[in-house]
């Protein structure tokens, strides 16, 4: 876990974010940073992510990829690792959005490759 834990602190400091969580698509946190509740917020980004996942499908639309929801207090973004892993970035609006949706891009394959989220 130390490994993940340096990839996701990482992260947070190249693209500053305000915190990040590593969940799998049944909502159990695998890990976080910087959050809070991380049991809950893990469980409500999965549920997100699962609909979303299951709308585009519905639509014959692809496979979800990466998720950007705008908040009044900055962007949250979901990527796929792999499997039904996902990354979820929290960020204030002031931040590079670019930036941080090619690095959550970036991590995620790098994370894709550690055993426990394979």
């Amino acid at each position: 876990m130390n490994e993940i834990t340096t990839i996701l602190n990482d992260f947070l400091v190249d693209t500053k974010s305000t915190s990040a969580l590593i969940t799998n698509g049944k909502g159990k946190l695998i890990t976080s940073q910087n959050l809070d509740h991380g049991d809950s917020i893990a469980a409500m980004s999965a549920a997100i992510l699962s609909m979303s996942e299951k709308f585009l499908i519905d639509l014959e639309k692809g496979a979800l990829k990466q998720l950007y929801l705008k908040t009044s207090e900055g962007v949250v973004v979901g990527n796929k690792i792999s499997g039904t892993n996902f990354l979820v970035a929290f960020s204030r609006e002031g931040s590079n959005l670019a930036l941080l949706m090619r690095s959550i891009e970036e991590v995620s394959s790098q994370l894709s490759k550690n055993s426990l989220l394979k």
